[in-house]
């Protein structure tokens, strides 16, 4: 397991790592049904204990404020403390800073060239992808990374506090892409590629190539374990679901990483997951492989959700996937401030 320390999450997890296929660059069968999963990175300790205890008792005496528990719960990143190596690379890195529903979000650039962009996790923080930043930096691309809304050195998002949404990311996403764009590639890990896809289906041009690693590709099918994990009844799940949907204006098929295909063609894309997962299941990126044209697929074993990130023939196949092609994204240097001021131009919902 990573250190204590370094914990982010993307939700669910699972102890079901049967039925996977050989590692290779293709995925040859068939996703395997969604295995039984937890909220994993909520912990095992007396506070997750009361949690599910009080949530029991809600759900019966009070489901309302049941919802309302869940509501901030699942809405509620975790708080990750930067390793040292992390925050060194950071440092070295040129601060840059972007305004996102009024509120700083802090990113950093390092290196010359097409331009990649890094997306965190759920919980993470722009030092998570450091691994992979330098080695993309080395062969001649520049990298830019961001804390998202409510994560790391940024500040709160329009919801107010800790709470934030994956809608709000891909916003983040979108204002810095056209900050520092055209991009020439895309790395994201967990919600980051949620994040991603979210955009993409939202009309974001996108970059020429992406790299998914571990993508949390099917939340929709992790409310109901969740709710389980944490004590709800079905009732208050139901409740919890229902609301959230009338919230952001979308039903939680849109947040599923599969749909995207339907609509659009993705980015050539590399999809990467670990077989023994515990956070995201490996089934989320078998699916994702299946559903999007082209996708090609690695697999790896024993590096969990976030070691992966870290591990040296992972790293390499990220950057010989973004690398190939080496050449921004033709199109007119103004692109990307067109995008950027339409974005900051344009009021969006209010998710409160």
């Amino acid at each position: 397991m990573d250190s204590l320390h370094d914990r982010n999450s993307t939700i669910v997890r699972t102890d079901d790592a049967a039925g996977a296929p050989a590692p290779g660059d293709r995925l040859a069968s068939s996703p395997s049904p969604a295995p039984t999963s937890e909220a994993a990175w909520l912990g095992r300790d007396w506070r997750f204990a009361l949690l599910r205890a009080g949530m029991r008792v809600l759900s019966r005496a009070a489901p309302s404020l049941a919802v309302d528990l869940f509501h901030r719960v699942w809405f509620t990143p975790p708080r990750v403390r930067p390793r040292a190596e992390a925050l060194r690379w950071l440092a070295r890195g040129e601060p840059l800073e972007f305004r996102v529903h009024c509120q700083p979000v802090r990113a950093w650039a390092w290196g010359q060239g097409p331009t990649v962009l890094l997306v965190h996790g759920w919980g993470g923080h722009a030092g998570h992808l450091r691994a992979i930043g330098e080695a993309l930096c080395e062969r001649g691309l520049r990298v830019v990374a961001f804390d998202a809304p409510a994560h790391g050195r940024s500040g709160r998002s329009r919801i107010g506090g800790r709470l934030v949404t994956l809608v709000e990311i891909a916003d983040a996403l979108r204002i810095v892409a056209a900050g520092v764009g055209p991009l020439h590639g895309l790395v994201a890990h967990s919600g980051g590629c949620t994040a991603a896809a979210l955009a993409l289906r939202g009309g974001w041009a996108g970059p020429q190539r992406m790299a998914l690693v571990a993508p949390f590709a099917l939340p929709s099918q992790a409310v109901l374990p969740f709710g389980r994990a944490i004590g709800a009844s079905d009732a208050v799940t139901a409740g919890f679901s229902e609301r959230t949907q009338a919230w952001l204006g979308r039903p939680w098929t849109d947040f599923d990483m599969t749909g995207l295909a339907a609509s659009r063609t993705p980015p050539p894309s590399l999809v990467v997951h670990d077989a023994g997962d515990r956070e995201v299941p490996v089934g989320h990126g078998r699916a994702l492989v299946e559903a999007w044209p082209g996708a090609c697929w690695m697999e790896t074993t024993g590096l969990g959700h976030r070691r992966l990130l870290r591990d040296p023939a992972v790293v390499a196949r990220v950057v010989e996937f973004i690398a190939d092609g080496h050449s921004p994204r033709s199109g007119r240097p103004a692109d990307s401030r067109d995008e950027l001021d339409r974005l900051v131009g344009h009021r969006a919902p209010a998710l409160a």
